[in-house]
Order: structure tokens, then C-alpha cells, then sequence
């Protein structure tokens, strides 16, 4: 045995340990020198490199280029300068295993160690490496088919959440005497919205009708059913049924709907000229009157159980309570009270606490102003701290006893009067309680109306204005703008002018002229409401797309033709907003409108449709809607994949257009 072989009494008969060695499945490298010469490689290991690859003999960085820069050496580096044993695991190695230059991805398992001689320093590095490419993307595999799923699954619920926006009431009446608003909340996302329903509905004569429903079950299903119901039970109450036949009707429907049996309903009316109460319930929770003197209480309910799980032989008698001034009724679902962890009846008081301290308390404030909106509000809030297994639902009305005074105003025809008039008919609006949409329309059609007396009406000497106002029984809000001048004959060719009468009618539901030889008067009416709060419990405290839902901000600019750039998202939350600016831009659809959507970071089904409305409007008036969609952006590919480009012009930049 010559001097430094190794002792075959010791290590083994050295052929043994080069066949062992060669045989590893492991990839084993063997390095010497500061410089990491290889000296020797196994069988897998060459597997690894392209065949007749030269690497013994060879420093690594000159032995395999490729990985220079993907810190391999500086592994061996670390290990052979510290001399301790340092392991990666899934360390992203690219090769170039065929000698055409491309380089291959695998991913190694890796331990590397020091070699000693004798002294104790060392000397090299061995590294013994696992190929785990197979593992690596049989995982990231899985991840992506989960990743897929999950947006499938995330983009279904969100298909359910909007079939229930869609089936629930848009909007609720706005009533003389009356406050009114609701509040809806979707438990849990994972089950998707449920069978929860409200409406308010204005049945003539200053009386309002009032539901707040359940459907078991949630879903697709329960949302269907849960729509069906409230069409039927809407066309019963307009048609002038009597609450008890009713409850008989909707019973016998909900008996032939397998999925809307054991739904249960609360149907109320409210007569605001004297605050009677008409109300009678099918298994639902009892109706809670807020009094303003503190004394809150439930009212006692009839023995009607649920619809359609037992024929109603004997309708069930509708009872009656007269409200005072100031008090609230608040109809709701189970989901405010019930809870796995305590007695319904624990729920209910608790609910009586909670309610009636929000109607006592003054308005902070950071809060809504009207009572209803606050009692919803406040009230949903502190019974959901805790967590909820069901939907929430929460329709609260308060008889106010009073009606707002009508509006008048008498002005000079002049046009510095039109700043003052604007300040004091939005003050009224504020006040009869409509929402932001409906107050800015009728602004609009009735300083247009206005403006048309100021040019038009006195052609000679200044003359006044009229401006009347008022909130009827039926919730609209009916204005008269009269002059007493005499009107001159419009051209035959206007030009860009007379399109003042085109605004009002965008904005007004109804607009009438009555022209005569001692003036003109312009009389127009719409009905005014105001928006529910329809949430998912994952949304969290949600702003109204007014205040800048999720960075949503919308530019008028006036240069050339109206350009409308939009910045943020154009979804569920923000399309109504943007519908408002539209109309406003474009003084009611009457001018020529570019919308910019460079800035657009997504662009929803809502956002769609609304772009296709309005490019159809516009088509009605001879018009193309032009749209700046740059390649790239976020709303380019959706302006394509809809088939917007067919009805609506779209480009590059604005400069395109002008070219």
C-alpha cells in the first residue's frame, strides 16, 4: 500500500467505494481548492449534464458557465471558507443539458459539506444533491388548479351576491311624513346570500307598504325563490288586497314552490297622515316599536306559522297600533337575534336594549341624520359584533307627523340669481330626504327651466320668476317654473341652443308646458327615493361610491367636446355615480360625450352596461359614443371581449379623435 491510499482495513476495498459512489441516486459532486476544481462526479450527476459534457478537471465557473450568477459558487465559497455544512431545499437550478444553449430548469434538494485532511482544514467541498423537479412542479401544479378553483368559486359567489342585489329593491319610496330605510347583510360568504328580502312600497294616499321576508336555505336557490316571492307578494299589495288575503294568497303560492316552503313574512302598512299601523305576520319574528318617550316594546303577533307547510283554513287577523309622533317600527329577520350560543328570547331583549338607546340618543355628527337610516345603521352594527351564522335584515320606518313645507321662491330674471336659487332648493331637497341622484336631477331641471325664462321669456325689460314646489302623498317631488313674460318663436335652425326642454325631460319623470298670453309655465315631477345598504359581511364598512368608493374619482373636463375621465374601478359600487356625472357632462344626453377610461383599474358587467345604455341613447340622437380604451389598460380588453367597439367608438388618445 503506497503512502496517502487510503487503508482497506479501515475504509473498504476501494473499488467497493467507487462502484457505491457511482451507484448513489443522488447527484454527488466533489470539489477541491479554493477555486472548486471538480474531481469527481457521479453517475447521476453526469446524467444531469449533457452527455460528454468535460467537467472534471475543470474550476465550476469554467466547468458549467451557465450557473455563474445563480450563486452556486458562492455556496461552495461560504462552505469551504467557514467549513460548516450548509442545506438548501428546492434551490432553482437552469443547466444547459444539451449543449444548444438553452438552459433547463430543475430544482435540487441540496446539502453541501467540507472535506478535511488530517490538520482539520478544509480542503473542499462535497455536495450531495436530490433532483426534486418532478415534486417542485407536481406542486406548483396543484397550486395553480387551486388557484383556478378558488376564482371559479369566488367568481360564482359573486354571481349569487348580484342575482340577490339585483332581486333586492333598488330603491325605496321617499314619503311626506315618513322616514324609511333598510339594511341588508349577507352572513358568510362561503354560503354565498341567502333568502333575506325587504321592500317599501308607496300604496297611494299617503300609505306605504312594508315587508321583511325569509326563504330557508341559501344560495342560488333561495335567492330565486326568495324573488319570486317578492314579485308576488308586490303585485298582491298594488292590486289593493287586504293584508289577511294576502298572507292567503302568497300561502297558496309558496305551497306549489318546493324551494320557498317555510319561508316566513312580516306585511305592514303604514297610513302617514295618521301613524296607524297595520301589520300580521306568517312565523316571523314580532315588529318592534321604537317610542320616542323610550318605552320600546314588541308588538304581539297572530298564530300564523310558517307559508306553505300547513294550508291556511282561517286567515289570520290582521292586527292594528297607532303610532305617536316621533316613533319607529322596525321589522327584521331572525339572523339580527338568533345565535347558536344563546336563547332567542336573550336575542330579542337584547335587541330592544340596543335599538331603542339608538333612536333616544342625538344624531353625532359623523352619523346619518335621518333617524331610520341611523336606527339600521347603529343597530345592525352592535348585534353583529359578536358575529353572525344568518343574514341580516332590517327595515326600519319612523311616522315623523310632519310634512316638509312646500318650496317658493320668487326671483328677478336675471342670471346672478340662479347661485342663490341652487343653494336653497338643494337645502329643501336635503330635507324632504331623497338620495344625492334624485336631488341632482331635479337642481338641474329646474335652473335649466330657469335659465330658458332668463334668456328668453323678457326680451325687453327684466322681468321675475317663479319657482314652486312640493312632496305629494305619492312620493314625487312636483316643481312649477313660471314666468310672465312672452316667449320669443324658436329658430328654425337652432343651432347648439334649445336643448334646454331635452335636459328637463332627461331629468324629470314628467314635464309639461303651458303656454298662454300672459306668460309661460313649466311644471315637471319625479318620483324621489332613497338607496338600501346591501352588503356581504366580507365588504366591512363600505362608503357610498360618492365619497370615493376604493379610489374611485370621476373628471368633467371642458375642452372641445365634453371628455369624462374616469379613474379607479367602474363596478357595482361606482356605476351608479358615474352615471350621474354622465348625465351631468353631457347636460342629460343632449351633447356630444367622450369618456376616458385610461385610467379605469377594472372594468365590471355593471360598468358594460352601463357604456351600452348610454352608447345607445346616444345612437338614438344621430350620435356615436366615443370612448379612450389605450391597448394595454385595464378596460381595453373588456371594451373588445363585449363587443362595445360595434356601438361605440373607441381609440387610442384623445388626440385621436381630434386628428
Amino acid at each position: 500500500m503506497e503512502a496517502g491510499e487510503p487503508d482497506p482495513r479501515v475504509f473498504g476495498d476501494p473499488r467497493v467505494v467507487a462502484e457505491c459512489f457511482e451507484d448513489l441516486p443522488a447527484h454527488v459532486f466533489v470539489f477541491e481548492g479554493p477555486d472548486h476544481v471538480i474531481a469527481a462526479v457521479n453517475r447521476a450527476a453526469r446524467a444531469m449534464l449533457r452527455p460528454g459534457r468535460r467537467v472534471v478537471g475543470l474550476p465550476v465557473r469554467e466547468a458549467l458557465p451557465e450557473v455563474d450568477g445563480q450563486r452556486l459558487a458562492d455556496v461552495l465559497d461560504k462552505v469551504y471558507t467557514s467549513g460548516r455544512t450548509l442545506s438548501e431545499r428546492e434551490w432553482r437550478i437552469l443547466v444547459d443539458d444539451n449543449g444548444d444553449g438553452r438552459l433547463e430548469e430543475c430544482y435540487l434538494d441540496f446539502t453541501a459539506m467540507p472535506t478535511r485532511p488530517r490538520d482539520g482544514a478544509a480542503c473542499g467541498v462535497v455536495v450531495h444533491a436530490m433532483d426534486v423537479t418532478d415534486v417542485v412542479a407536481a406542486r406548483q401544479t396543484a397550486e395553480a388548479q387551486a388557484t383556478a378553483f378558488e376564482r371559479r368559486y369566488q367568481a360564482a359567489l359573486d354571481e349569487v351576491m348580484a342575482l340577490q342585489r339585483n332581486l333586492l329593491p333598488k330603491r325605496l319610496p321617499v314619503l311626506p311624513g315618513l322616514g324609511i330605510a333598510a339594511r341588508y347583510l349577507v352572513a358568510d360568504r362561503e354560503q354565498g346570500a341567502g333568502g333575506d328580502w325587504f321592500d317599501a312600497v308607496s300604496l297611494g294616499d299617503g300609505r306605504v307598504g312594508l315587508v321583511v321576508g325569509d326563504v330557508v336555505g341559501s344560495g342560488p336557490q333561495a335567492s330565486a325563490a326568495m324573488g319570486q316571492l317578492r314579485a308576488v307578494l308586490m303585485e298582491l299589495m298594488l292590486d289593493g288586497f287586504e293584508l289577511p288575503e294576502v298572507l292567503v294568497r302568497l300561502d297558496r303560492f309558496v305551497a306549489r314552490v318546493p324551494e320557498a316552503r317555510a319561508s316566513t313574512v312580516c306585511l305592514a302598512v303604514l297610513d302617514s297622515t295618521d301613524g296607524r299601523l297595520d301589520y300580521i305576520c306568517g312565523g316571523h319574528p314580532p315588529p318592534l316599536v321604537l317610542a320616542a318617550d323610550g318605552q320600546a316594546h314588541y308588538l304581539p303577533v297572530g298564530p300564523g306559522g310558517p307559508l306553505g307547510v300547513v294550508a291556511t283554513t282561517t286567515p289570520v287577523p290582521v292586527q292594528s297600533v297607532r303610532l305617536q309622533t316621533g316613533d319607529a317600527v322596525l321589522l327584521y329577520t331572525d339572523g339580527l337575534v338568533e345565535r347558536p350560543d344563546r336563547p332567542l328570547q336573550q336575542g330579542l331583549d337584547l335587541l330592544r336594549v340596543v335599538a331603542d338607546e339608538v333612536l333616544a340618543r342625538d344624531t353625532p355628527p359623523m352619523m346619518a341624520a335621518v333617524a331610520a337610516d341611523r336606527v339600521c345603521e347603529l343597530t345592525v352594527e352592535r348585534m353583529t359584533r359578536d358575529g353572525h351564522t344568518d343574514d341580516v335584515t332590517v327595515l326600519a320606518v319612523q311616522w315623523t307627523g310632519t310634512h316638509p313645507p312646500p318650496f317658493d321662491a320668487d326671483l328677478p330674471a336675471l342670471p346672478g340669481a340662479l347661485a342663490g336659487l341652487r343653494t336653497r332648493l338643494g337645502d329643501w331637497l336635503t330635507l324632504l330626504g331623497g338620495g344625492n341622484d334624485d336631488a341632482l336631477a331635479v337642481q338641474l331641471a329646474v335652473l335649466e327651466a330657469v335659465s330658458n325664462v332668463i334668456e328668453h321669456a323678457y326680451a325687453d325689460d327684466a322681468g321675475s320668476v317663479r319657482v314652486e314646489g312640493l312632496l305629494d302623498g305619492a312620493g314625487r317631488v312636483c316643481m312649477t317654473v313660471t314666468d310672465t313674460g312672452r316667449w320669443a318663436p324658436p329658430p328654425v335652425h337652432p343651432g347648439n341652443r334649445g336643448r334646454g326642454f331635452a335636459l328637463i325631460r332627461g331629468c324629470m319623470d314628467t314635464m309639461e308646458i303651458d303656454s298662454a298670453a300672459n306668460g309661460t309655465s313649466v311644471l315637471m315631477d319625479r318620483e324621489l327615493s332613497r338607496l338600501p345598504a346591501v352588503s356581504s359581511d366580507s365588504d366591512g364598512p363600505r362608503r357610498s361610491a360618492a365619497s370615493g368608493e376604493a379610489g374611485f374619482r370621476v373628471e368633467i373636463i371642458e375642452v372641445g367636446p365634453p371628455q369624462v375621465a374616469v379613474h379607479g374601478p367602474i363596478d357595482l359600487c361606482t356605476a351608479a355615480e358615474l352615471h350621474q356625472r354622465l348625465l351631468e357632462a353631457s347636460r342629460g344626453g343632449v351633447l356630444p360625450l367622450v369618456v376616458n377610461l385610461t385610467g379605469v383599474s377594472h372594468l365590471a358587467s355593471a360598468g358594460v352596461q352601463l357604456l351600452y345604455q348610454l352608447a345607445e341613447q346616444m345612437a338614438g340622437d344621430g350620435r356615436r359614443l366615443q370612448l379612450i380604451g389605450p391597448t394595454g389598460t385595464a378596460a381595453h380588453q373588456v371594451l373588445a371581449l363585449t363587443g362595445l367597439s360595434q356601438v361605440a367608438e373607441i381609440v387610442e388618445s384623445f388626440e385621436e379623435l381630434l386628428s
